[in-house]
């Protein structure tokens, strides 16, 4: 039995000293790469720079690419189809993952889901244009400080979509419908200016259908057949359904008015039907009202849940003034609480968002940081568009004399001229995008974290009626047990509150471990545009004969 358990041990022992005189393989890895619109695709610059920069990053550091992802699309919505693909790809690889290989940071994400996804799975990301590699054994500091940049990407993305809504906002103000065109109407664009007119179509069929529900003969069931039998479809052509015809009967911009975040404006846009028939069809809808009783609004009304049960918490008066909450199912695990000791604990969840003084400076540095590299970035990108766009108005003034001279035809010319437009407006357009992504977006973000500090000092200074705000600004859920208040924080507070209860020892000094905090690389992004349009050759005259190289 010795002899034979020896042969094993002497086979196993020679078995492993051939597995480890093998030498080791090279990493795998993914590569990511990501544009933010269809048209930074188009110019071929983005995508080529980025591929390029990950593939010499991997060969100089003996690391094997085994997959390609890349998305041409925003990433302000989730669910991006090469990203879900990769990360589909990487859960399926156990137990050993394939690096990812990424430019820099708001190209692999720019919203909390995302980065949330890769942090869950333990992933090792390089952040090859950063000079960042953030794995399991990463310190604090550094997780710190990339937490940090994922937030000013995401105020960054909130940004843009918060100048988009002012931009809708300032059309509203001015009589305009600013969206999509209602059931009936048509988007059009008059003068740079889109604007909505009668669809030929279907507004003389949406006319009938408050004609015939003012007669009290149809309901909106009835309509909704008569709209089917008679061809009315919906904007986009699918099958209209009941809701929207109910909903077309109380949409007021077909009268003449409209409203547009929660404020009511006078249209100067196309009318369809008089302000007397939408009054007597808005008479008729009433006469079904779902309406409830005049209650006492109560501050924390409908923001609590039970912790036991997960019913509503409710308030309720007692002795005319003590204002006491409980579960609204009488739940025998749950006691009342009154508003007093609800104000208390609420005060100390928002104590919960003030960060310590060595803290608070490197998140200042951090978004200060951010904030120059933005500045110099749109700087970048209005000068680039600048240039594009001086191009184009010389390219149009040459051709133009050219024409006057007889070097070109006037069918030639026109067409030309009509290319060199579209493109002088994308150059406008992207100034203007440019110049709305500013610093503003890092001044804001500033405002909010100083919010945020400074919580739970305004909570306390607050009327109730403002108190109820701040619950809901700042919170998501909050349960009720045993008299105890337990909460959870909206993005991204729920992040502050994660920093905040850090300890101060593990927080990096105020400018980064070396001076300075390596949030954005010095170099030039990759998403370059060519400063002069290429354009095609125009024979015998003073127009470019080539593209400029």
């Amino acid at each position: 039995m010795a002899r034979r358990s020896g042969r094993r041990t002497a086979s196993t022992s020679s078995r492993s000293k051939k597995k480890q005189a093998a030498p080791p393989p090279g990493r795998e890895a993914v590569l990511y790469a990501r544009v933010s619109s269809r048209e930074q695709e188009r110019e071929g610059y983005s995508i080529p720079a980025q591929r390029s920069l990950l593939q010499e990053y991997a060969l100089a550091n003996g690391i094997h690419i085994v997959r390609e992802f890349e998305d041409v699309e925003t990433a302000k919505a989730t669910g991006r189809q090469a990203f879900t693909s990769m990360v589909a790809y990487l859960r399926k690889r156990r137990p050993t993952k394939p690096v990812v290989l990424v430019e820099k940071t708001d190209r692999l994400y720019r919203n909390l889901k995302d980065w949330v996804t890769l942090d869950e799975m333990g992933v090792e990301i390089h952040f090859v244009k950063e000079g960042v590699v953030l794995s399991d054994d990463s310190r604090s500091s550094d997780l710190l400080i990339h937490g940090i940049k994922v937030l000013m990407a995401k105020n960054y993305v909130d940004n843009l979509s918060e100048e988009v809504q002012k931009g809708m906002r300032q059309k509203a103000e001015e009589g305009h419908w600013p969206s999509s065109a209602p059931l009936g109407y048509l988007n059009r664009r008059v003068d740079g200016k889109s604007r909505i007119e009668l669809d030929p179509q279907r507004a003389d069929l949406v006319r009938q259908l408050f004609s015939l529900y003012d007669t009290g003969e149809y309901s909106a069931k009835d309509l909704t057949r008569w709209a089917r039998e008679h061809g009315l479809t919906g904007s986009r052509g699918g099958r209209i359904q009941t809701s929207s015809i109910h909903h077309l009967l109380r949409n007021p911009i077909y009268a003449g008015e409209f409203y547009w975040s929660g404020r009511l404006y006078r249209s100067k846009d196309p009318v369809l039907i008089s302000r007397g028939l939408w009054e007597r069809v808005q008479d008729r809808l009433d006469g079904h009202p779902y309406t409830r009783g005049n209650e006492r609004e109560f501050t924390y009304g409908g923001l609590i849940t039970c912790g036991h049960c997960g019913a509503a918490v409710t308030a309720e008066i007692k002795k005319g003034k003590y204002i006491y909450y409980h579960c609204a199912q009488r739940c025998t695990k749950e006691r009342y609480v009154r508003e007093k000791a609800l104000d208390e604990q609420f005060a100390q969840a928002m104590r919960r968002l003030r960060m310590p003084k060595r803290m608070r400076a490197v998140f200042v540095d951090a978004m200060r940081q951010s904030r120059r590299d933005i500045v110099a970035e749109t700087a970048e990108r209005v000068e680039s568009a600048k240039a594009r766009l001086d191009r184009y108005t010389k390219l149009i003034d040459k051709a133009y004399e050219d024409k006057l001279e007889g070097c070109i035809d006037g069918a030639f010319f026109f067409r030309k001229r009509a290319e060199w437009e579209e493109g002088r407006s994308k150059a406008l357009r992207e100034m203007e995008r440019a110049s709305q992504a500013s610093s503003k977006c890092m001044d804001q973000a500033l405002d909010a974290f100083e919010l945020a500090n400074e919580a739970y000092d305004l909570f306390n200074g607050e009327e109730q009626a403002e108190r109820r705000k701040m619950v809901e600004a700042l919170l998501s859920n909050s349960y009720l047990a045993g008299g105890e208040l337990r909460v959870e924080f909206r993005k991204p507070y729920n992040f502050l509150v994660k920093l905040a209860e850090l300890p101060e020892d593990e927080c990096p000094p105020s400018g980064g471990s070396e001076g300075g905090h390596p949030i954005w690389s010095g170099r030039l992004d990759s998403n370059q545009r060519p400063l002069d349009p290429q354009s095609s050759a125009l024979p015998d005259c003073a127009t470019p004969r080539q593209d400029p190289t």
